[in-house]
């Protein structure tokens, strides 16, 4: 499975939270013991976000916290092509 999927069905089950990337970091590397770079799993978070409805926002830069708020859930469709 994709890191892009398993950071969707991560979102999937959390409630609203505070959330960085780093905590993102070691969800996935937990998952699948891979480990992206923070940054590109916060921008899967606001692809995530654009397509369920949910709002993820930066509400403190300086230590990259963000705000994530679910929104519909995307639940297991598949939602890309192959990778």
């Amino acid at each position: 499975m994709s890191i892009r999927r398993e950071v969707f069905q991560i979102l999937d089950s959390l409630p609203e939270t505070r959330i960085t990337g780093w905590n993102l970091h070691e969800m996935i590397y937990f998952r699948t013991g891979r480990k992206p770079y923070p940054s590109t799993l916060i921008g899967y978070a606001r692809d995530y976000a654009d397509i369920s409805g949910a709002t993820f926002e930066c509400v403190d830069p300086q230590n990259s916290i963000y705000r994530f708020v679910p929104g519909y859930g995307i639940g297991k469709a598949i939602l890309e092509g192959r990778e």
